[in-house]
């Protein structure tokens, strides 16, 4: 379902955003001299915590710590980003044109988490409890390509659209619009990011949905459309030392009904909680 590992941010203080930029980057660290080469790594410690949403989520703790291993790095348009507070996963792609304000990007690669049924079983074959612990599936990844296009604003406004679809096992479209603003009170860097996020039926259906011959008593036969969830994120920064940045951040998604009415949900919101201290190279 969501991707619960949260990936790491740039903010006031550190190198600024490069051409290629996941917004979570944008609207956290500004987006002075966009046009240079370069990029960043960050390692560090938090904790984060989340409400449960799905029954699949079998080793959910509502408090957990994590070790936070972030960077990007760009050179002549090509990137890699794996970003802190990011809600987009980890993505290789190229930077193919640029003006003041704009920014567009092809997204050769974008990985996330997601969910996937065991290889070479028929459910027909399976008993009630036997399909009951195949519907629980296991964790797999979405791996999509797609275009991200990037709009700034005084250095203070970012929007973003981006749209991918899955190459790797076939599980749809996804696609985001996300507006961002920052704003710096002494040196702490405060952050605001709206979102709407699509998913696709074929998606949808992958994630959330059961087919005829998986159906059981306990997860009945489910067939979802395509659905829209809409999301706000509030956040800061705080530079302790040249390299020593603490960060924290709350976002709550509403999930559609697609989501919340499948027989594997169990909220119709997502919320999440990550507090880090990290040290930037």
């Amino acid at each position: 379902m969501a991707v619960w590992v949260i990936l790491c941010a740039l903010c006031w203080g550190f190198p600024r955003a490069v051409i290629a930029s996941d917004i979570a980057t944008s609207v956290a660290g500004g987006v002075d001299d966009r046009l240079a080469n370069g990029g960043y790594f960050e390692l560090g410690a938090s904790v984060y915590s989340v409400n449960k949403v799905d029954v699949r989520q079998t080793e959910h703790q509502t408090l957990e710590p994590s070790l936070l291993i972030s960077g990007m790095y760009q050179y002549k348009g090509l990137f890699v980003e794996m970003v802190h507070q990011s809600q987009d996963g980890i993505n290789l792609g190229f930077n193919f044109w640029n003006s003041e304000n704009w920014s567009l990007d092809i997204l050769a690669a974008n990985l996330k988490t997601s969910w996937a049924r065991p290889e070479g079983v028929d459910p027909a074959m399976l008993s009630e409890a036997g399909r009951n612990n195949y519907l629980m599936s296991e964790e797999s990844l979405y791996i999509g390509a797609g275009f991200r296009a990037t709009r700034y604003w005084d250095d203070h406004y970012v929007f973003q659209y981006r749209i991918v679809s899955d190459y790797f096992d076939g599980q749809g479209i996804q696609s985001s619009a996300r507006l961002g603003k920052s704003w710096q009170v002494r040196n702490w860097n405060f952050h605001a990011l709206a979102s709407v996020e699509y998913s696709s039926s074929t998606l949808n259906q992958y994630l959330f949905g059961v087919t005829d011959e998986e159906a059981t008593e306990l997860f009945p036969a489910y067939k979802p459309g395509n659905s829209f969830s809409y999301g706000l994120e509030l956040g800061v920064a705080y530079p302790i030392s040249e390299s020593l940045v603490f960060r924290a951040m709350y976002r709550m998604n509403v999930l559609s009904d697609e989501v919340t009415d499948s027989p594997f949900n169990e909220s119709g919101y997502v919320s999440f909680f990550n507090a880090s201290i990290s040290y930037v190279f």
